[in-house]
C-alpha cells in the first residue's frame, strides 16, 4: 500500500482492471455526489429561523435580513431539483442576492 492523502486508501481501488493507475479525478468521478443537507447545514437553518423569528418579533431589521438572507442562500440548492434546468440561472441569482443581502445586513448593522 502506497502513501496517499486520502485516509484507509488502498491499492487496489487506485488501480484498473489492466493494473493501470487511476488518477485521482477518476476516484473524485466514481464517488456519489452527497444529496441533501448535513447536520451542520441543518442546525445553521434552525439558527437562522430563530435570528429570523427574533428579528421580527423585535423589529431589528439586519437580524431581519441575516436570516432571510441565509435562508435563500440555503434555498439555491433546491431550485435547480424543483424547476429542472430553468432553475439553475434562478438559483444562480437567489445566491448572489443573498450575498448581498448578507452585506447590507453587516452594513446595517454598524450604522
Amino acid at each position: 500500500m502506497s502513501f496517499h492523502y486520502r485516509w484507509f486508501s488502498h491499492d487496489e481501488e487506485l488501480m484498473d482492471a489492466l493494473g493501470n493507475r487511476r488518477s485521482r479525478a477518476v476516484l473524485d468521478r466514481a464517488v456519489p455526489p452527497r444529496s441533501g443537507y448535513t447536520r451542520g447545514e441543518v442546525v445553521s437553518m434552525v439558527f437562522a429561523v430563530l435570528v429570523l423569528g427574533y428579528g421580527i418579533a423585535v423589529f431589528v431589521v439586519p437580524f431581519v435580513m441575516f436570516g432571510a438572507a441565509f435562508l435563500l442562500y440555503e434555498m439555491h440548492r433546491l431550485l435547480p431539483l424543483a424547476l429542472g434546468p430553468a432553475g439553475v440561472p434562478l438559483a444562480r441569482g437567489v445566491r448572489a442576492f443573498s450575498l448581498v443581502t448578507l452585506f447590507g445586513a453587516v452594513l446595517l448593522l454598524f450604522f
